[in-house]
């Protein structure tokens, strides 16, 4: 019998950095705009970001898994379930497309160009 093996596969990110769909992700759950969420630190492929809004900081990680965005509050100690974050972008690689499903429905779509980072 083969053995199998499980392999991550690396996200096709088109014309965006990851910490670009990280802000994206966090902002459209926060109802933001994303350059009010910044990367504060990195470890491996988890990001840490801040959003900084009316005096408050809330602090936030993310990691990318294949077209999956998982995120959770720094407070939190397991990654988020409820909505799904998902991500593409258009063929040109210009428009990234933030997407929040609960099971097979939609709930949001955001869409972000560079100019919006």
């Amino acid at each position: 019998m083969a053995a199998s093996f499980l392999i991550a596969a690396k996200p096709n990110l088109g014309g965006f950095k990851p910490e670009q769909v990280c802000q994206a992700a966090i902002a459209s759950l926060q109802g933001v705009k994303p350059h009010l969420v910044r990367q504060y630190r990195r470890n491996g492929d988890t990001m840490q970001l801040r959003l900084s809004q009316g005096g408050n900081t809330h602090s936030f990680y993310c990691e990318l898994q294949a077209d999956n965005v998982l995120w959770r509050r720094s407070a939190d100690s397991v990654w988020q379930q409820s909505p799904s974050v998902g991500f593409a972008y258009n063929s040109s690689g210009k428009k990234l497309v933030i997407k929040h499903t609960l099971g097979s429905a939609q709930l949001a779509e955001f869409s972000f160009r560079g100019e919006d980072f």
